[in-house]
């Protein structure tokens, strides 16, 4: 089966989408790592789809913080500011499913967290120092994970590397990558924010709004291949809503 692993959507509806019609004949289940709302300006739509197309959906940060589930206090000036307004729009049944989500679960013998496994709201992976933490605190043998915007993997190897010395190795995906899922690896895998991509290269900036990058990943249960995937869209009309509701 081809499984479409989407995260930090945002509500970022046009990215959504784009995701969406791009994989409609690659894809036969959706795995959603959370933070489906905050940022953008199409929390309730987003919600929808999310609830109706995904096998699984994550809880993130954004999601329990605009369902009030967690404190919002702690999050940054812009992630706050777009918080209250989510919630000043969020529709009651959006609300109640998003307070519903946990931030973890178990999928075919993987483990699907937001953040890192050990603290799946709040611990961000984004070095191989940080997957260190993740391997030595939890005994999965493979990790789906999001928050951080960054497709990455990161791998855990019986011995350490004759060259680094190292157990671990960390890699950033770039797209059309591909990464076998070996149960005889320790591996956590990101792939990437749909809505607001954080790498270099596809970070959101307004001379790019016209090719905006979702980023997302398409794994196979019967060959163990994750495939990170790149697209792109249209994001000016997204952008210019942004800005009239002061999320931008």
């Amino acid at each position: 089966m081809r499984v479409l692993v989407v995260s930090d959507i945002h509500a970022n509806l046009a990215a959504l989408q784009a995701v969406l019609k791009e994989t409609r004949n690659e894809r036969e289940g959706i795995l959603c790592l959370g933070d489906v709302v905050g940022y953008g300006p199409d929390p309730n739509e987003c919600v929808e789809l999310a609830a109706e197309l995904c096998a699984v959906v994550l809880g993130g940060n954004h999601d329990l913080g605009a369902a009030g589930a967690v404190g919002i206090n702690d999050f940054s000036r812009h992630a706050r500011r777009a918080l209250e307004w989510t919630q000043s729009v969020l529709r009651p049944a959006s609300k109640a499913y998003l307070a519903g989500l946990s931030p973890k679960a178990l999928w075919e013998g993987i483990v699907l967290s937001h953040g890192g496994p050990e603290d799946p709201v709040w611990s961000y992976i984004l070095s191989e120092g940080d997957a260190a933490l993740s391997f030595s605190a939890s005994g999965f043998s493979a990790c789906f994970f999001g928050h951080t915007h960054l497709p990455s993997v990161f791998l855990e190897y019986q011995r350490p590397d004759p060259l680094s010395g190292s157990p671990y190795s960390a890699a950033y995906g770039s797209p059309d990558l591909t990464v076998e899922v070996d149960r005889e690896l320790r591996m956590l895998l990101n792939p990437g924010s749909v809505g607001f991509p954080r790498d270099a290269m596809d970070a959101h900036s307004s001379d790019s709004l016209r090719r905006a990058a979702a980023r997302y990943a398409l794994y196979d249960t019967g060959t163990g291949i994750w495939q990170f995937k790149r697209i792109e869209y249209d994001m000016r009309d997204t952008a210019k809503r942004m800005r009239k509701l002061g999320l931008w």
